[in-house]
């Protein structure tokens, strides 16, 4: 009787417990936080401006950014729902398809030459605010550099793709061991904390071989992941949701400046439990692990021998047909093939450089912003430097990889070490 007891528990134990991984991705190289972010910021999003200085302060300083070099994301780490800000390094306003055309948008040069013997001849005069106002009023261009100085904004700016949010049912009381890092060993975002002894944690990459964003959550019980995922789209565009299947969403949408097609899909792979879309949202329920996979793209096409006449020298392919395409990808690989993919991408490129300033005297394992605060005050911390030094290859990796567009630096990416 004893042992058919034992058996019992024994099966009742392993139906309701999880392995989770014990690795601690503190160590090594890692930006790391020990407090969750809050949604105060969230509000700034929903107006998707793209231009203008960003009061969410958590965003700017205490969230992860991850990227492939074209899509950019930046994880929040909250508990009860988690916010992911999504770049798409192409999805720029501005360009020959605005609303005055191609002509417009090429006219961007002053007849100037003519001026440049009154300029001299002012130096020579010793008359030095007539040269500066004869340089500054002739050489320059057309085109303004602020959207509030012409209409349309014919050169344009950096916008964005706009938030997902995933709501958890959880909340932060009786939460603790709570750890949001960045691993640049890795390029791998990780949030894990303790909530009424059930061990939780979120993992997130974007992969450069698959074209995919792939976030996991999973927690050391079963039947813990309950999930609503829905999505806040850029304000300055026309958009349109549906259903993808019972299992996700397609998003498209155009830009109202340009005209620039955008595309993301989105679906869900659960173990146990139910998964249904129901009002432009994707619900888990009672599931043991959900895992996420984002694809998304626009109707860029880089040309180096545009036609001047012609509006759409910069348009190519459907995005919402190539979004499609990554997506079947993904999904034939599943997410160990994935990460495989994207952890041998990716350490063949950052492991090319090992740098260490001295490395007997070693450093306290502290989140990053204490070390920083201890750093101002004149306590060593040669790892830490050590970290910034690496930090910045981290970012030119994840935002630049050959065969794309250039990082534009201020619109997707920002100095967590700041």
């Amino acid at each position: 009787m004893k042992k058919l007891y034992s058996l019992i528990l024994c099966t009742l134990f392993s139906l309701s417990a999880l392995p989770i991984e014990t690795v601690d991705y503190t160590q090594g190289l890692s930006v790391w936080f020990d407090t969750p972010n809050n949604l105060d910021g969230q509000a700034i999003w929903l107006r998707a401006s793209g231009t203008g200085a960003n009061p969410d302060k958590a965003w700017e300083n205490r969230s992860l950014p991850i990227g492939n070099g074209s899509l950019g994301a930046n994880i929040m780490g909250s508990i009860s729902a988690e916010r992911i800000t999504l770049n798409e390094k192409t999805l720029w306003k501005g360009g020959p398809n605005t609303a005055k055309g191609a002509e417009y948008y090429w006219n961007v040069n002053k007849q100037s030459a003519g001026v440049l013997k009154e300029i001299r001849q002012a130096f020579l005069d010793g008359d030095s605010k007539k040269a500066e106002y004869l340089t500054r009023e002739n050489f320059n261009g057309l085109g303004a550099y602020e959207e509030k100085d012409e209409t349309p904004f014919r050169f344009g700016a950096f916008t964005t793709m706009g938030e997902l949010y995933v709501e958890t049912g959880l909340s932060e009381i009786n939460m603790s061991n709570y750890r949001r890092i960045l691993s640049l060993d890795s390029a791998m975002a990780v949030v894990q904390f303790d909530k009424d002894g059930i061990r939780y944690q979120r993992k997130y990459f974007i992969s450069y071989p698959d074209s995919v964003m792939v976030m996991k959550f999973t927690a050391d019980k079963r039947g813990k992941q309950n999930l609503a995922l829905s999505y806040c789209p850029n304000s300055k565009a026309k958009s349109h949701m549906e259903r993808d299947g019972n299992d996700g969403l397609v998003y498209t949408g155009v830009l109202n400046n340009n005209g620039m097609k955008f595309a993301f899909r989105i679906k869900a792979i659960h173990k146990g439990g139910t998964l249904k879309t129901e009002n432009d949202r994707i619900i888990v329920k009672d599931a043991d692990e959900v895992v996420f996979l984002l694809t998304a793209d626009t109707d860029y096409k880089m040309n180096f021998a545009p036609d001047f006449k012609d509006p759409k020298a910069y348009v190519g392919n459907d995005p919402s047909q190539t979004t499609l395409a990554m997506m079947d990808n993904a999904l034939k690989k599943g997410y160990d093939e994935l990460y495989r993919n994207h952890e041998a991408d990716y350490t063949a490129l950052f492991n090319r450089v090992r740098f260490e300033i001295n490395p007997e005297t070693g450093s306290p394992n502290l989140p990053t912003y204490k070390r920083l605060a201890n750093y101002k005050k004149g306590t060593p911390d040669y790892h830490l430097e050590q970290l910034y030094y690496q930090f910045g290859r981290y970012l030119l990796i994840a935002s630049s990889r050959p065969g794309n567009m250039p990082a534009n630096l201020q619109g997707m990416w920002h100095n967590n070490l700041d």
